[in-house]
């Protein structure tokens, strides 16, 4: 930046150079300095114009890819849906639609609150939590002191024959589900078949392994308390050995 002549005065000629070139430095800051405030603020309007512009740009852009996203999932939508229901006219399509109509109520209602999977489960949970308590008691020999069983009881006929109506109903599900055309796994109707699919197989599961852990368990107490009756047994007949030889000893 050059200083015009005009701005310097005529009693700075007489100054030494040094110090004429550190006024024109210190001139130079000064004006900077002075014009920096306005070429700052039109530095900003010009980028938030800009930015203004690039947000309005992108704003347009996925406002036009979620209406091609959308339109695209309407087509895999319906082309899954037409091809579910190839070879299936009247009668035939009214019965799909109603087994998987069923499917979804069935599983809705027994692993809602309050369904029959829920209290099966719920049920296990409480008896084995009790249990837990009776087999921990036992180690301790805190069983006398307390109105608690000293042995476990099986949870009962009724849990057993809910257990297996449970199966059965479920199983059946999944057989009826099978016997749906399998559809698109990217449109809604195939994930909707895959998910209540693998939310039954998911449910078996659970119930397998609920039925293996109480028979495990009640086989285990079989077995403590057979060893209770050996124990029980030998105690009484080490007592009466020891009552026949009292006598003979006094003699």
């Amino acid at each position: 930046m050059s200083i015009p002549k005009q701005i310097v005065s005529e009693s700075d000629e007489g100054l030494p150079e040094d110090i004429r070139h550190i006024q024109r430095e210190l001139l130079k800051l000064h004006i900077l300095h002075s014009s920096s405030a306005k070429n700052q603020e039109k530095w900003r309007q010009s980028a938030r114009t800009h930015l203004r512009k690039r947000f309005g740009a992108l704003k347009e852009r996925h406002v036009e890819i979620a209406d091609i996203s959308h339109q695209t999932r309407e087509l895999k939508n319906r082309s899954a849906l037409v091809n579910w229901c190839r070879n299936a006219q009247g009668p035939e399509m009214g019965k799909r639609v109603y087994i998987l109509s069923s499917c979804i109520h069935e599983i809705y209602n027994d692993a809602g609150f309050g369904g029959d999977y829920s209290l099966t489960v719920q049920a296990f949970h409480t008896w084995y939590d009790e249990a837990q308590t009776i087999r921990e008691s036992r180690k301790h020999d805190r069983t006398h002191d307390t109105a608690q069983p000293e042995y476990v009881e099986e949870i009962g006929p009724g849990w057993q024959n809910n257990m297996n109506a449970l199966q059965r109903r479920l199983g059946t599900l999944t057989g009826d589900l099978r016997a749906l055309c399998s559809a698109s796994a990217s449109s809604n109707l195939g994930q909707v078949l895959l998910l209540l699919h693998d939310l039954i197989i998911d449910m078996l599961t659970e119930l397998d392994c609920i039925r293996s852990i109480e028979s495990e368990l009640i086989a285990q107490e079989r077995l403590w308390f057979d060893e209770q009756i050996v124990s029980l047994s030998l105690n009484v007949h080490n007592e009466r050995e020891g009552t026949e030889k009292s006598p003979c000893k006094k003699q």
